[in-house]
């Protein structure tokens, strides 16, 4: 039974649906360019979001400096000297960056004396309350609910919706005799089992093969069921800082240069498989799926060691002796622990067609503008926000992009990025603010580079000279049938 509302209605600046990597970004930022206060709400018990259900394992698929607020560092700044990711920067583990987030939240937004947070709650009363700014806070425990009136707008930071594996609702079904479990167990059951099965192909599944191969699981011992083969980023490729420039920055001066010659998709594809950007684990097997997971080609070839990969479609049933697949069975030893990595990880509210905007009339709508970037896209809202009055000139600058399926999704949305891009260059302040931001792995390394440093130069300008014909190119190629792609 639900607890009448209090009498005593709050008042904000700011309801911030979400309390986790998108919303703590945004926050933050405003916190620091603007005298608001906010209320944040979100249903889990601590801030942080999906970080508090990761499996122990998990670690950030990109550089830790690229990943989390503005005003805060995450990691230290190391180059990891071993395992799979060694040569290049530290990649924070989920242990890191729940601790992060849950020290930004106690040290800096509580102590501000500007931030309320509201955990084991929903807000109540949309989409009617956007106008009026009368929504509700209703406690998950209690049912009690309170009035909040809203001066400014709700910040809805569940845009980027996150399906992971604990928590996610499986679309197959296993007999009783059979142990299937996410991957936040493996570390426990593992020693218990000599067989192990790892279903989905995506960043869940690939940490969870390469965990079992680094504790010293024998290859022949790891079944892989793949429902589609992955195209996988390079992470050498996406290093900030001037002691990585030529990855960096000339591999996306290379990138788009391929973007602005190809003649198709495919032809995209297999030029950026050629600069070694983009990788796939079996050479004689065409990836249909893009969601941006990177690996290192030391990884990679440990993944390659798996030689038992199922490519049979998705499971429909597992029992003690078969998996029924999409495309039919596959025979099956006892005794295997079958690891489910089949949820979808990020993904959006709306399809990629049918997008709403960011800014709206008393609302704020936490989509990414960058690719595979959410805090530093939520960032740049922030500052948007904060620094411009008209919502017209702000949708200009945040055209949403989406998270990717296919290699058609990501060029699509590198075109958006594209032209996000080049609306921000047109205001020197926001340069200059992008520039400055840690998020921004690009403006680090630029920041560093001698006035007089002319091969770098060089590089930059076969950047520029290459955008707006990649723009166009890609623009052409992503109108075309989606069959080129596949």
């Amino acid at each position: 039974m639900q607890t009448p509302a209090s009498t005593t209605p709050l008042q904000t600046d700011y309801l911030v649906k979400g309390c986790g990597a998108t919303a703590m970004a945004f926050v933050d930022v405003m916190l620091k360019e603007t005298d608001a206060n906010f209320i944040m709400v979100d249903k889990r018990a601590a801030p942080g979001g999906h970080w508090n259900d990761a499996y122990p394992f998990v670690r950030l698929h990109q550089p830790s400096a690229c990943y989390g607020v503005a005003s805060r560092t995450l990691g230290h700044g190391r180059t990891d000297s071993t395992g799979f990711n060694q040569g290049l920067l530290e990649l924070a583990s989920g242990y890191e960056v729940t601790d992060y987030f849950h020290q930004l939240m106690r040290d800096t937004f509580l102590a501000s004396g500007r931030v309320s947070f509201h955990p084991m709650s929903e807000v109540m009363g949309e989409p009617e309350a956007i106008h009026s700014g009368s929504y509700a806070i209703r406690s998950l425990l209690s049912g009690e609910t309170q009035t909040v009136q809203v001066r400014k707008r709700l910040v809805d930071a569940t845009m980027v919706h996150t399906s992971i594996p604990l928590t996610h609702t499986r679309k197959f079904t296993v007999a009783k005799d059979v142990t299937c479990e996410p991957p936040n167990h493996l570390t426990r059951l593992a020693p218990q089992y000599k067989r192990f099965t790892l279903l989905g192909a995506g960043k869940t599944a690939i940490d969870s093969v390469s965990w079992l191969l680094a504790n010293g699981a024998p290859p022949e011992s790891i079944t892989w069921v793949l429902p589609r083969d992955p195209w996988l980023i390079n992470r050498t490729f996406f290093q900030p800082g001037l002691k990585h420039f030529e990855q960096t920055i000339g591999g996306t001066a290379r990138q788009f240069e391929i973007f602005a010659s190809a003649s198709s998709v495919k032809e995209v594809c297999l030029q950026m498989e050629a600069e070694g950007s983009w990788m796939r684990l079996d050479p004689n097997v065409w990836p249909k799926m893009f969601h941006g997971a990177t690996v290192t080609q030391l990884e990679l070839e440990k993944l390659r060691g798996i030689k038992n990969m199922v490519r049979r479609g998705r499971v429909l049933h597992i029992d003690a002796h078969s998996m029924q697949l999409e495309s039919g069975v596959q025979p099956c030893q006892p005794e295997t622990l079958y690891v489910d990595c089949t949820a979808s990880a990020l993904q959006h509210a709306l399809p990629i067609d049918a997008e709403q905007p960011v800014f709206e009339a008393g609302l704020v709508r936490l989509h990414m503008i960058r690719t595979y970037q959410p805090t530093f896209s939520a960032a740049l809202i922030a500052h948007i926000e904060a620094t411009l009055d008209d919502d017209a000139a702000k949708r200009q600058l945040c055209q949403p992009t989406h998270m990717t399926d296919t290699a058609k999704d990501y060029l699509r949305v590198m075109a958006i990025n594209m032209r996000n891009q080049a609306a921000w260059n047109t205001l020197p302040e926001l340069r200059s603010w992008i520039r400055a931001c840690r998020l921004d792995g690009f403006g680090s390394t630029l920041a560093q580079m001698a006035k007089d440093d002319a091969p770098r130069r060089e590089v930059l300008a076969r950047l520029a000279a290459a955008t707006a014909p990649a723009l166009a190119n890609l623009q052409r190629l992503t109108a075309h049938a989606e069959s080129d792609s596949r």
